[in-house]
């Protein structure tokens, strides 16, 4: 297993660096990085904006920009304004040393605005995954037991329908219902935005609507997977030995199915984990959550490279990481399974 684990982690080393420079290809092609400056007190003058390429290597090859990126140089301070008012940092001082160079928007480094907004993010994304895994696990354990009963055509049906509805229109009636209709009907309505004055009451109340809306939309998806797993697992040849030795149905689920029907749930929590660092783009940008998913859509406006490269490679190296440890997990599932 030790040896598997090295092997894989050596893999990984070239597959980021050719993520990496596809991703800074793409993100180097989105805009003008320079754009942002014009919201200056003072726009820079053509001369200005020539010595700022310069200084920034934007005339250079692409190849040679994504090595200065990894590697980085000296850097030195950019008079944007020339008095002396606005200064800016010049080049990058390079992936490889920690540092993903300094916000173009902000003029701060890109890990400190990733730290500012990863605590948000995972506050709303961890409690939502952990509702979603359990009751996705129970619901879906006793609607493939129950098959073809009342129960679980109902449960079929409002899987499909949430499972069919974009997220931001359950959002949007989320808060028509809880925000706006229940001052009507002389509820207390829930907040409809932000995180509160920072007690923790104040944002578990905030969290309610966007936590829902999550859990509604992943809900479905898992409710469907873990049934259909189940179901292919419990007619299987020695479920039905097992029930002919006189077993109990709750030992037969528990024992024998659940645990071979959850190797295929273990693949897509590997593969989901990691997300759960980018953030809810659309539900952050509804409920203004200060989050990733907000932080990186602002970054895309505005052609923040430096930001979006951060939160990029960090979602790519968790990737690459949980698959491993999703590859681990199978053994402990499956004591047939043998890495060598």
């Amino acid at each position: 297993m030790t040896q598997y684990i090295l092997r894989r982690l050596l893999q990984s080393i070239p597959l980021l660096f050719i993520i990496s420079f596809i991703l800074f290809a793409f993100t180097n092609a989105l805009g003008d990085p320079l754009a942002v400056f014009a919201e200056s007190r003072q726009r820079p003058s053509a001369a200005q904006r020539e010595q700022m390429i310069r200084r920034l290597g934007l005339d250079r090859p692409l190849m040679e920009q994504y090595v200065t990126w990894l590697v980085g140089n000296d850097w030195q301070l950019i008079d944007v304004n020339g008095d002396g008012s606005e200064m800016v940092p010049g080049t990058r001082m390079g992936v490889l040393r920690g540092d993903f160079g300094i916000s173009f928007v902000t003029r701060r480094p890109a890990w400190t605005r990733i730290d500012e907004r990863l605590p948000a993010t995972l506050t709303l994304m961890v409690p939502s995954y952990l509702i979603t895994l359990i009751l996705a696990i129970a619901v879906g354990v006793y609607s493939s037991i129950r098959q073809y009963t009342f129960v679980d055509n109902l449960i079929t049906g409002a899987s499909f329908f949430f499972y069919s509805m974009p997220i931001f229109f359950i959002a949007l009636m989320v808060i028509y219902i809880f925000g706006v209709q229940f001052t009507h009907w002389g509820l207390p309505a829930l907040p409809i935005g932000g995180t509160g004055d920072g007690s923790f009451g104040d944002l578990l109340v905030h969290m309610l609507m966007p936590v829902f809306c999550l859990v509604a939309i992943q809900l479905a998806g898992y409710v469907r997977f873990i049934r259909s797993s189940m179901l292919e697992v419990l007619g299987q040849d020695y479920v039905r030995t097992a029930h002919a030795k006189g077993i109990s149905e709750r030992n037969v689920v528990q024992r024998h199915a659940l645990k071979n029907a959850a190797l295929p749930l273990v693949t897509l929590v590997g593969l989901d984990l990691p997300f759960l660092l980018a953030g809810a783009v659309v539900t952050e940008r509804i409920f203004a959550w200060p989050g990733m998913g907000r932080l990186f859509i602002e970054s895309f406006e505005r052609a923040d490279i430096p930001v979006m490269m951060a939160i990029l490679m960090l979602l790519c190296a968790t990737v690459v990481i949980f698959q491993l440890l999703t590859d681990v997990v199978y053994t402990w599932f499956d004591p047939r399974i043998r890495y060598r």
